[in-house]
């Protein structure tokens, strides 16, 4: 099938397969509500199967950007509709190549000699081919083994065209849903795709992602061969390997698929977490194993990076959320840039993260997670509470997370076809605790808590003393007999609750420094536990009358 080139062409194209699939599953939503589940269920699998057809059939029509799409879409195992991955996932390493006529006139060109000259051998067949580039098997006169990666002829016009696409498809969604930071949505693809665009951003990216990982085991990053490279070619150690989602073969040489998942997720941990700087398009293609069970990392035209402050706020998060503090984690919200300015967005924004904390309180698993979840009460109080312009003048989208959000993406998407039974949290989980910890980190945690139910302890009194005398004075309606008995009463019902409340936090936050070795606090809190259950029996005992 040939390549549409001409712009309005495609952008016709793009934009009527897109209705067509959106018709075609408005109408089976509508008929829904008059036909049998099992009819609906027939019948939406065998349309799942025809779109994700369609998809693939005009992804490879219009080839450029669109392969990105399509490689997206078929990771993504775990939101989109299995049909959609298996027919998919063949874009991955099997997209349309370039003639090598064209080809070989391009690298000569950029290289600035013949390629015999150049090269002892070179495969015209390349041996994988994306949207951007191709990638052929040659040899150096030095005699080392090496991918050259060259771009597909007038590669740059399609991707002028195909961004203008998306910035319409963008403009089109913005017209009915005005969300804040969309507008990054489309500056950091279109940043993205012309550092693609130039091979010597690529080569930099790969050294210095290279010096941060050489102490991690098992990562292997193809070394740059810079003599035989330009902004269009760029050449690299070749690296023999599988996909990392080919389980078969993994399991004929006898590598365990956990290990490999963990492995991953951990580099995944240093580059984002420890760096802040990261390959970010983490699909199958791009990442091989070999025999000794070593993860090659390619294509490192894709590169992430989080500002310091979204970096360092990180863990702040995370301690927010461990100690249940919804003020912290709005304020951590706000620094990273996923929440806007004032007071009506920050009413909202406490509304949903009330919600979302109850939601997964209950036990959710992210894994497993679907739209019958949404059916838990606090969600459905939030959506009753909470409009659709609310929430969009609420929510925007911080430029370094797009990219951040995308890789987590893929890399879950992997990591489900890799190892189904494994939990990335596992290994996400200790490397987070050393952030946590990190400067002071469990001082500050246990601190934050504490302070929590101080608060707690201050307040409740003085609210009892001020509803009493609200009510006395009658500006409740309402009259207390015997005020000053019933207020000895609740004020040492409400010290009671002061007590019990220090005491048990005390003795989990002992129980936490036990289970973080850190026996000076945990002796500390011990102590404040027993004083203040000490306290509380004595208060019991002299208002038991």
């Amino acid at each position: 099938m040939a390549m549409i080139i001409n712009p309005k062409k495609r952008r016709r194209k793009a934009f009527s397969v897109s209705i067509k699939i959106a018709l075609s599953y408005a109408k089976l939503f509508f008929i829904k509500k008059i036909v049998s589940q099992n009819y609906y269920n027939r019948r939406v699998e065998k349309l799942h199967v025809l779109n994700a057809n369609r998809t693939k059939a005009v992804i490879l029509e219009l080839n450029g950007l669109f392969l990105k799409v399509g490689q997206l879409i078929s990771i993504m195992s775990n939101i989109a509709p299995e049909a959609y991955g298996r027919i998919l996932e063949s874009l991955q390493d099997n997209t349309p190549s370039s003639d090598f006529s064209l080809i070989k006139k391009s690298l000569e060109t950029e290289l600035g000699d013949n390629l015999s000259n150049l090269f002892t051998e070179f495969d015209e067949l390349p041996i994988a081919s994306a949207s951007i580039g191709q990638v052929h098997k040659a040899v150096l006169n030095t005699g080392e083994q090496v991918a050259v990666k060259i771009q597909h002829p007038c590669i740059n016009e399609l991707a002028k065209v195909d961004l203008s696409i998306i910035e319409n498809l963008i403009g089109l969604v913005s017209r009915f849903f005005k969300i804040k930071g969309i507008d990054h949505v489309y500056s950091q693809v279109k940043e993205m795709i012309y550092e693609e665009l130039n091979y010597n951003t690529e080569a930099c990216s790969m050294k210095v992602i290279a010096l941060h990982c050489e102490k991690i085991e098992g990562i292997r990053i193809p070394k740059v061969y810079s003599e035989y490279s330009s902004e269009k070619v760029l050449t690299t150690e070749f690296c023999k390997g599988t996909k990392i989602t080919n389980v078969k073969q993994l399991n004929a040489w006898g590598i365990d698929e956990n290990s490999i998942a963990e492995k991953l997720i951990f580099v995944y941990c240093e580059m984002i977490l420890n760096h802040g700087y990261y390959h970010a398009d983490p699909h199958p293609g791009n990442l091989l194993v070999n025999q000794n069970g070593d993860i090659i990392i390619l294509d490192f035209g894709a590169i992430g990076k989080l500002n310091d402050e979204m970096r360092e706020t990180i863990p702040i998060l995370i301690r927010a959320i461990v100690s249940k503090d919804q003020e912290a984690v709005l304020k951590a919200l706000k620094i990273m840039g996923f929440i806007a300015d004032g007071k009506e967005a920050n009413k909202t924004a406490q509304k949903l993260i009330l919600a979302l904390t109850e939601l997964f309180e209950s036990g959710v698993n992210i894994r497993e997670f679907s739209i019958d979840d949404l059916n838990n009460s606090a969600i459905t109080e939030f959506r009753k509470s909470v409009n659709i312009k609310e929430l969009s003048a609420t929510i925007q989208v911080p430029k370094d997370w797009i990219l951040l959000e995308r890789a987590i993406m893929l890399l879950d998407g992997v990591t489900a076809k890799l190892a189904p039974e494994y939990k990335p949290f596992d290994t996400i989980k200790p490397y987070l605790k050393k952030l946590i910890l990190k400067n002071g980190g469990l001082r500050k945690l246990i601190w934050g808590i504490v302070k929590k139910q101080l608060d707690t302890l201050i307040s409740l009194p003085k609210k009892a003393d001020k509803f009493l005398t609200k009510a006395n004075s009658g500006e409740l309606e309402l009259e207390i007999k015997g005020l000053d008995k019933s207020t000895n009463k609740i004020y040492a019902g409400t010290q009671q609750i002061g007590f019990g409340l220090v005491s048990v936090s005390s003795l989990a936050m002992a129980f936490v420094s036990n289970v973080y070795t850190k026996p000076s606090y945990e002796n500390l809190f011990l102590g404040i536990g027993i004083t203040f259950g000490v306290v509380l029996i004595w208060s019991v005992i002299k208002n038991r009358k």
